[in-house]
Formats: structure tokens, sequence, C-alpha cells
């Protein structure tokens, strides 16, 4: 059993099980202590379960906030960095941040779930992660 596992079947001890528990255990795995955020419908499950992993939620004004933040985050602790954004114009309002983070070469990940439209394409919302 892996730590992700053993963080996963506390949560579902504590209360319903969901995604958002598998989401957080994974942030704790990986020593996360920080989810920086502009709270949204979407996201609701992954920040409830990272309230119940101990995971500080941070709350910010803006979706870029966010993401800057995270970056920031990870420089200084060499922790991979959290933003948590909703679909839409959220993950809209935090393309600077994360173009800004993938040019540092820090430590950044983020993602967004591309529709499935014929005619349009998911490139700039397509998973963009860089490890040194």
């Amino acid at each position: 059993m892996t730590t992700s596992d053993a963080a996963t079947r506390q949560a579902q001890a504590k209360g319903a099980a969901h995604g958002g528990n598998r989401v957080a255990a994974v942030f704790r795995a990986h020593g996360v202590r920080h989810v920086f955020t502009l709270c949204g419908g979407h996201i609701s499950p992954i920040l409830s379960g990272a309230r119940a992993q101990g995971i500080r939620v941070i709350d910010t004004r803006h979706e870029a906030t966010a993401v800057f933040a995270a970056d920031a985050s990870a420089r200084l602790t060499g922790v991979p960095g959290v933003a948590a954004v909703t679909a839409g114009p959220g993950v809209t309002n935090s393309i600077t941040a994360v173009k800004n983070a993938q040019l540092a070469s820090r430590r950044s990940s983020s993602s967004a779930a591309p529709r499935r439209r014929s005619s349009r394409g998911a490139a700039p919302c397509r998973t963009s992660t860089r490890w040194r």
C-alpha cells in the first residue's frame, strides 16, 4: 500500500468518499502544504479533500494570483506549488501566470480538461509540466 492509498483510506474513514479526497491524498504524498485558489463549484471537492488532509486552502481574489502564489511557494520551498481554478474563465484567467511559471523553468504543473469539439482544439490548455 502506498502513502497515497493510506491517506485516501484515512480520508474515506473520516467522511464521504469523493474524487477530491484522492486528489488531496496525492498532494499530501508530494509534500504539498498549501493550495491556492479562487473558489468555484467545479473544484469544491478538491478543496474539501485538501482541508480533510490538513492542507491549508488559501483563497485569492483572482486566478492569476493563485497561480503566481503557487509558483512563488514552489520556488521558496522546493515542493510543487498547487493552484486550483475552475473551468472556463478560471483557466483563461490563469494562463498568463502558468506560462510565466513555465518560462521561469520552475516546478509547476497545470492542467485543464479539454472539451470535445471538432472545430476547436485545446492547445492552450494542454497539460504543461516541467520538473527540473
